[in-house]
């Protein structure tokens, strides 16, 4: 069976659905690509700076949040915080997280209120942060150390 257009000579009509099929992997494997990229950011596998900004991107994505400045955002909610975790957060994953929904085979983006979070709701979750910040600081302060002694000027 054939299919003809105006335009173009005869064309099997596999050939077409072969070709939508093709164009359809395409855009799967991209969209695939920045799933991967959103969810290592949301736990933590980047450096701070680009963890945050492949987040903000996700987020500015969605039509409510396209206008949306983190840092302006993280300097105003972190006074709603008692928590030291979330007090001292310098990325947007400590507040915010995605959850997985099977059914729909969706993420679904969270938040880590601070009113739950006050309450020590999510415990757990700032005894593994406490550790990455620990860790953190003690790394910084080595970069510092090496960049104070490598210094020619002191």
């Amino acid at each position: 069976m054939y299919l003809k257009s105006k335009k173009t000579k005869l064309m099997p009509v596999w050939q077409k659905c072969m070709s939508a099929v093709l164009l359809a992997i395409l855009l799967l494997a991209g969209l695939g690509c920045a799933e991967v990229e959103v969810t290592e950011a949301f736990k933590g596998n980047f450096e701070k700076s680009k963890g945050n900004k492949v987040i903000t991107d996700y987020c500015q994505s969605c039509h409510i949040h396209k206008d949306f400045d983190s840092t302006e955002h993280m300097v105003e909610v972190q006074l709603d915080y008692k928590r030291t975790v979330f007090k001292n957060a310098e990325e947007c994953r400590v507040c915010h997280y995605l959850e997985k929904h099977l059914v729909y085979d969706q993420f679904l983006r969270k938040t880590r209120r601070p009113g739950d979070a006050n309450r020590g709701k999510f415990k757990s979750f700032e005894k593994k942060e406490l550790v990455k910040m620990k860790k953190s600081r003690k790394e910084e302060a080595s970069k510092e150390e090496v960049l104070d002694d490598g210094d020619p000027a002191s």
